[in-house]
């Protein structure tokens, strides 16, 4: 059953192969598998559909987020490892989202998304490392833990999208341990 979903769903898969002005509404329909003018009659127009369908996912991912960050984790250790293995699943689990937001960094197309997802990561990051780090005095060391963080899985990210692009193998292999060991390193 085609639903608004599954014509989403296809976009995003579309979009994050060809870029937002590369996808014709032509490509998007058969990627759903609906005929062209399903598109007009459903979303009005091309530019419509794909902001509804980076809205959407968008909003899906902020509230994983938020129901992760909602969980009550009272050590930072704890923390710093289930955050890592979150994210790393979060990026891998949306990944055409990603790599639409790798793609399109600057964008016009993507201004409507603010904070962008990596912002509103590091935010909620930060605010819960700096919640730990004041029982410790350590308040300032919050925020380049929660940078260090955010950058690797970025840049991690980053060239995922590129290893999937170009069809090499990984570059970059870090997992979410690793980066939680690093991390302990740098606050003790």
């Amino acid at each position: 059953m085609i639903t608004n979903e599954s014509i989403m769903e296809a976009t995003l898969e579309m979009v994050a192969k060809n870029g937002i002005k590369g996808s014709t509404t032509r490509q998007l329909a058969e990627a759903a598998e609906i005929n062209e003018a399903t598109i007009f009659k459903k979303f009005k127009s091309k530019e419509n559909l794909i902001h509804m369908t980076l809205e959407f996912q968008f909003e899906a991912m902020k509230q994983e987020i938020d129901d992760f960050f909602a969980k009550e984790i009272t050590d930072n250790e704890v923390f710093l490892r289930e955050v890592s293995r979150f994210i790393f699943e979060l990026y891998d689990q949306h990944r055409s989202f990603m790599v639409i937001s790798v793609k399109e960094i600057g964008s016009k197309d993507m201004e409507f998304i603010n904070p962008t997802i990596v912002e509103y990561l590091y935010e909620k990051v930060d605010t819960k490392l700096k919640s730990f780090m004041d029982r410790k005095g350590q308040a300032e060391q919050s925020e380049m833990v929660s940078l260090v963080l955010n950058s690797v899985i970025l840049l991690t990210m980053v060239e995922r999208v590129n290893d999937d692009i170009y069809d090499r193998p990984p570059k970059i292999s870090i997992d979410a341990e690793m980066l939680a060991n690093v991390l302990r390193k740098i606050i003790y």
